[in-house]
């Protein structure tokens, strides 16, 4: 992985650490439930920002794959090319000279 998606990772990893800490403490006080109820704004913020993350972490493993064909392709084509090299030189070393 490039360094760009473990940084990536790592903050996706943080943001759902922090839910579960969030949802385990909101379990555990249910008073403290109405005193939020003014903020819920905040948390269709942070869905919101967990929905982007989740975007672009499909956004990237999309392009990946995308990538991925391309560069098979591209080896198949230079196999070919190659094979195609030993062969002419096999058949020109086959033939007898004059």
């Amino acid at each position: 992985m490039n360094k760009r998606r473990l940084i990536f990772l790592l903050i996706f990893g943080i943001y759902h650490l922090a839910a579960l800490i969030f949802t385990v403490y909101m379990d555990f006080n249910q008073s403290i439930l109405f005193s939020l109820l003014d903020k819920i704004g905040l948390f269709k913020w942070g869905a919101l920002f967990g929905i982007v993350l989740f975007g672009i972490e499909a956004f990237w493993s999309w392009r990946d794959v995308k990538n991925a064909e391309l560069e098979r392709e591209a080896m198949r084509l230079e196999n070919n090319t190659l094979k195609a090299k030993v062969y002419d030189l096999t058949e020109a070393a086959k033939r007898p000279k004059q």
